[in-house]
């Protein structure tokens, strides 16, 4: 049932899509990617005045409406073969199949930062029917990521329960929407143009996101993380604009405001974008020479793009200060400075003015690592900027097309000032905003670093595609591409086994994740939903803490992190650890036990308990603790003795 209600809202997409392909001059495998932008607009718009739901049946009426524009009798419209592109037809028997697959694979969150946001809020979303922003889960829950993902994961799961499967889908036919804007000027039955350029889209992921040898199971395609799709829809975003010979900028305005809306380093990305775009368009029109009325209303356009990235980027913010508790008022970290202020700042210290010698230090990091460390699955990230400018100055060689080869040329002078920009101004976080265990190490830098070179890589072969035909000397380029992606397939194959990917891996993968689900609902089968449930996991590094709190959503899992006294971690007594231990809590049990009934919570789940726990807080246990020789328990408070007492194990225990 969920998968047909999936198919549903692909059926949803294809009615827009559709439409756009038939009503508007929009090459039809540009359609899905521009109306999944759409969508994700739309629906973020519906959830922050407040009217998510509605906002997801007005969307669903609207695309039942727009099969029957598409193919009503009046009005202007391509002809039906339009749709026979063999890129979009390519993309709906993909995403269809994908849909499939993943209903019967069942792939799972497994990282991190899913349970610690992308996973928890969509949940959160699909539970509450609601944006997430003051969503109480027991911690300091950091609402302000910005919603345009997660509206993605909401409209491929808008009909029926709520599964993490659907959202995982959802992300995945987004980057299939992105591959096929790649394909958009191969002729019809073309394949053999086609299958190289989705494939090169496919594995792009692979090359840039991950380097060395892969010995566990990778998240990629099974990932609700925003890097990817960020790195792809700032390439995707570009790739309309080549691809769409027309010039139109309107699909283009849509991709860069969905940008904006999936995370905010989206706004930075964006920018640049805009401004390679704007200025091509502008010297386009010089270059023509066009008419000065001509020309003024493509510059007015190409301002259009910025006006987009700033309507998208501002009521988010708006948002936040009106209707959550989050401080927008700077970027946070050690310097608690404005992002304005940031900026300015760093650019003085790089003028010398003021420097640091934090600043020189982690600049001058960041540059090493970008020549010397390898980061990506080709060599460092030197070699994929190489990469970018080799499929630019290729495009620009075998090209018959003069604005083509201009527009390789700004692609590859623009887009390395915008990297060296981006650059930068990842380096100011490093030193005004991460703390120094993180910054010292560039903690993270790979990841940062690569949404910016996964979608310039990505538009510049768009570039290369674009400057294909069947004749010689554009011919060869076609043979030289197709060469290049066997062989980064074959690169791919070397570095990651197919059993260790989510097409490939076994029910051993989500193991743990089904142990921590069966847990959860026994639980949940003895504490009423109303109830605050302590949690308690001895020796958790913060993963567990996460975890539970969304497999537990909507019941509610108290982490004590509003008041200092850290929930999870490691409770003791005060001296049995050095004070410097990590997530180490040291409690008197009187004031662990004033907390846990000050905070409300009448029920523990102690998860993981040890001889520490023990000898500092058996007493508060009317069996002292004897239940948790079995393993993982629950206790229910008891008013009349003042003591909790046992109610039963969990997980499997005796």
């Amino acid at each position: 049932m969920e998968l047909l209600l999936s198919l549903v809202s692909l059926a949803a997409l294809a009615g827009f899509a559709v439409l756009l392909a038939r009503r508007t001059s929009l090459p039809a495998p540009l359609a899905p990617f521009t109306a999944l932008c759409g969508v994700m607009l739309f629906l973020a718009l519906g959830g922050m005045v407040g009217l998510l739901v509605p906002a997801g049946w007005l969307c669903f009426a609207l695309a039942a409406a727009a099969w029957v524009l598409a193919f009503a009798p009046v009005g202007r419209k391509n002809p039906v073969s339009v749709l026979a592109a063999p890129g979009f037809v390519a993309f709906w028997v993909l995403a269809a199949a994908l849909l499939v697959f993943f209903a019967w694979r069942q792939p799972m969150y497994s990282t991190w930062d899913e349970f610690s946001f992308w996973g928890t809020a969509a949940k959160i979303v699909k539970t509450s029917g609601a944006l997430y922003g003051n969503a109480e889960i027991g911690w300091d829950w950091v609402g302000s990521h910005r919603p345009g993902l997660i509206m993605l994961g909401y409209f491929f799961q808008f009909f029926g329960p709520y599964a993490e499967w659907r959202v995982l889908a959802g992300y995945d036919i987004l980057l299939l929407s992105i591959f096929t804007t790649l394909t958009a000027n191969a002729p019809k039955g073309a394949w053999r143009r086609v299958v190289p350029a989705l494939g090169f889209g496919f594995l792009l992921p692979f090359l840039i996101t991950l380097y060395g040898n892969v010995t566990r199971t990778t998240d990629l395609y099974a990932s609700s993380l925003s890097d990817i799709p960020l790195g792809l829809t700032f390439g995707g975003a570009m790739a309309v604009y080549y691809m769409n010979k027309r010039r139109a900028l309107w699909p283009t305005a849509l991709a860069l405001a969905a940008l904006c809306m999936e995370k905010d380093t989206g706004f930075a990305m964006a920018l640049v974008a805009a401004g390679i775009i704007g200025a091509d368009a502008f010297l386009g029109a010089l270059a023509e020479k066009a008419p000065a009325p001509v020309v003024g209303k493509t510059l007015a356009k190409a301002a259009g793009l910025f006006v987009a990235c700033v309507a998208a980027f501002l009521p988010w913010q708006y948002y936040l200060a009106a209707f959550t508790t989050a401080d927008t008022s700077n970027v946070g970290g050690t310097q608690q400075m404005g992002q304005a202020e940031m900026v300015i700042t760093g650019c003085k210290e790089l003028l010398g003015i003021g420097r640091t010698e934090k600043f020189s230090t982690i600049m001058g990091g960041m540059v090493k690592n970008l020549f010397s460390t390898t980061t990506t699955m080709v060599g460092p990230f030197i070699v994929v900027v190489a990469l970018t400018m080799a499929l630019a100055v290729a495009a620009a060689l075998f090209t018959r097309e003069k604005s083509l080869r201009r527009q390789a040329g700004l692609f590859a002078v623009l887009g390395l000032g915008g990297f060296a920009a981006y650059f930068f101004f990842i380096g100011l976080t490093y030193v005004y905003v991460f703390r120094d265990e993180v910054s010292d190490g560039l903690v993270g830098f790979e990841r940062y670093m690569y949404p910016y070179l996964l979608g310039w890589l990505l538009a510049a072969g768009a570039l290369a595609l674009r400057a294909m035909d069947e004749e010689r000397p554009a011919g060869l380029l076609q043979t030289g591409f197709g060469v290049l992606v066997l062989g980064l397939a074959g690169l791919v194959w070397l570095r990651v086994p197919f059993s260790l990917t989510v097409f490939g891996c076994g029910d051993a993968a989500y193991a743990e994740r089904r142990a921590t689900q069966a847990v959860t609902e026994e639980v949940q089968a003895v504490v009423p939903e109303d109830a605050h449930i302590f949690f308690v996991s001895q020796g958790d590094d913060g993963s567990r803490w996460f975890l539970y709190t969304y497999e537990f959503y909507p019941w509610y899992l108290d982490y004590s992190g509003t008041t200092g006294m850290g929930g999870g971690g490691t409770f003791a007594l005060p001296g049995a650890l050095p004070e410097d231990t990590l997530y180490y809590h040291p409690y008197t049990t009187e004031e662990l036990h004033h907390y846990i009934l000050d905070s409300g919570c009448t029920y523990i789940f102690i998860e993981a308990s040890d001889d520490l726990f023990a000898q500092g807080y058996a007493s508060l246990f009317s069996d002292a603790l004897s239940g948790c020789e079995a393993g993982a328990a629950v206790y229910e408070y008891n008013a009349g003795t003042d003591l909790f007492d046992f109610v039963c194990n969990v997980g499997g225990a005796a």
